[in-house]
C-alpha cells in the first residue's frame, strides 16, 4: 500500500479561515496554532509576511495532503505571486520545519474589506490576538496608491489585448496578470473593483474626471 506524502503548512492569511480551507483543501487538519517569532505580518492587497526583528505572526500549522498543496498552488497564484519557503516553528513543545507562502515584494496596499475580515473571522476562531492584524492593515493604508497609474493602466490594457477573456470577468483578468508577472495589477484590482469596473466601461479613471 503507498503512504500518501503529506507535509505542515503555515498559514498566516485567508487560510487561517477554516470554512475557506474546508472547501479549497477538504482533506488538511489543524494540528495547532504557533507563532512566528521576528516576523511581521503585512498587506499588498493581500496578506504576507517578512522578517523583522521583534515581531509575532500568530499562525495555523495544517497537515495536507499534495492535492491540498495543488489547490494552494493555484490560490496562491505560485510561484510567481508567492513563493514557497521552509521555516522553523514550535508546535506543541517540539521544533518542526513547515512550508509557508511569502509574497514576492513588499510594496503596501491595504487589504479589501471582505478579504479582511475573511482572515478575521480565522483570527478569532483560533483565539488570536485581533490587534496584529488590525495593525498591520493600518500600516499598509500610507504604502499604496488609490487612484489608478499609468502602470496600473498599461497592465489592464495588454490583458486586454490577449483576447482571451471578457474583462468584466476579475478572476480570469487576475489569473492572466499572474501568469504574466502583473503582480501590482492583481492587487490593485483585489481592493479596487469598482474603480476596475469602471475603467473597462468608459476608458475613463477618476483622475481625468478631477
Amino acid at each position: 500500500m503507498t503512504k500518501v506524502k503529506r507535509r505542515l503548512y503555515v498559514a498566516y492569511g485567508s487560510n487561517l479561515n477554516r470554512k475557506q480551507m474546508a472547501l479549497r483543501c477538504p482533506t488538511a487538519k489543524i494540528l495547532g496554532t504557533a507563532v512566528m517569532r521576528n516576523w511581521r505580518l503585512f498587506f499588498n492587497g493581500v496578506a504576507s509576511i517578512e522578517r523583522c526583528k521583534g515581531g509575532r505572526v500568530p499562525v495555523l500549522i495544517w497537515d495536507i495532503q499534495p492535492k491540498d498543496e495543488e489547490a494552494l498552488d493555484i490560490y496562491e497564484g505560485w510561484p510567481r505571486l508567492y513563493r514557497k519557503e521552509s521555516v522553523r516553528v514550535r508546535l506543541n513543545g517540539k521544533q518542526v520545519r513547515a512550508m509557508v507562502y511569502i509574497m514576492n515584494g513588499t510594496r503596501q496596499n491595504p487589504p479589501s474589506m471582505s478579504y479582511y475580515n475573511t482572515i478575521l473571522e480565522g483570527y478569532k476562531s483560533a483565539g488570536f490576538d485581533v490587534n496584529i492584524l488590525h495593525e498591520a492593515a493600518q500600516k499598509s493604508k500610507g504604502g499604496g496608491e488609490t487612484a489608478m497609474d499609468t502602470k496600473i493602466r498599461e497592465q489592464i490594457l495588454t490583458v486586454r489585448d490577449t483576447g482571451e477573456t471578457n474583462m468584466f470577468d476579475t478572476n480570469a483578468v487576475q489569473r492572466i496578470a499572474m501568469r504574466e508577472g502583473y503582480f501590482e495589477l492583481v492587487c490593485w484590482i483585489e481592493d479596487h473593483k469598482r474603480e476596475y469596473s469602471r475603467f473597462i466601461l468608459t476608458g475613463k479613471t477618476g483622475e481625468e474626471d478631477a
